[in-house]
């Protein structure tokens, strides 16, 4: 199988066949690029993953679904050294996707929605990523007062009406990736701990349980208007540095088995 990655940026310089071996890296997926053929994606996954896939109803939410988890694969053995299809993936305790034998531990976590999809792979530390296309909540206040902390229903109503579709979006995706990070998911409760989203301000965590506290999170600037996605990763900065995630695009082109 044959795979690629691209650096992000404007210009998308084309990079080697290679992924780093330390820091914290994010990859964004197109999952409706035409190489991305449904037949090839599913020989890399495991049976479990294309049975899930056989039970969607609809052909383009199967395709996207193997497409991401294709990438996911490629992005593992790219990191790892290994063929997609040599991937062997498991959970943990939690219940948190990871790998089920590596030489070193390579933490990472998946994302998508509509057509895209967001891989962030890490050596050092646990990581949570999500990715979401923004939709008008039909019930944005219900759910603003039923899921909100005090704190953060306080900084939502200081926001312009024109700004509230796309704060709660924010606030969505910093929350999911600070649950995905810890491993927990959505069973621990949304107001039990409070971020900062506001558009204005950088995000940051700004109370919540012992098991949160030192996870650091970033908005990433996706292109186009209606998306939101967040970063959530387990690690104090290092003598007040706050670390930069790099972006990497994932490329399709050339993929055959």
């Amino acid at each position: 199988m044959i795979y690629s990655a691209h650096h992000g940026g404007a210009a998308g310089r084309c990079m080697a066949c290679s992924a780093p071996h330390d820091g914290l890296h994010v990859w964004q997926v197109d999952l409706d690029d035409p190489h991305a053929r449904a037949d090839d994606c599913a020989q890399v996954l495991d049976a479990g993953e294309r049975a899930r896939a056989d039970r969607f109803a609809f052909a383009p939410l199967r395709r996207r679904y193997l497409a991401a988890h294709a990438a996911l694969r490629g992005i593992l053995g790219l990191s790892l050294g290994r063929a997609p299809h040599a991937i062997a993936l498991g959970t943990d305790a939690n219940g948190k996707p990871c790998l089920a034998d590596a030489p070193r531990p390579l933490r990472f976590n998946l994302s998508h929605s509509a057509g895209m999809a967001l891989v962030a792979v890490s050596w050092r530390q646990e990581v949570g990523v999500d990715l979401e296309r923004w939709s008008e909540p039909t019930h944005l206040m219900a759910m603003v007062s039923r899921y909100f902390s005090a704190l953060e229903k306080d900084a939502f109503w200081t926001l312009p009406d024109e700004q509230r579709v796309r704060g709660f979006h924010r606030w969505w995706t910093l929350k999911e990736a600070c649950l995905k990070a810890t491993g927990v998911g959505l069973r621990f409760p949304l107001d039990a701990f409070s971020v900062e989203f506001r558009p204005q301000f950088r995000p940051r965590l700004l109370d919540g349980p012992s098991t949160m506290q030192g996870l650091q999170l970033w908005s990433l600037d996706m292109p186009g208007v209606g998306w939101s996605a967040a970063l959530a990763w387990a690690q104090p900065p290092a003598n007040g540095v706050r670390p930069s995630p790099t972006v990497r695009q994932w490329s399709w082109q050339g993929w055959r088995i």
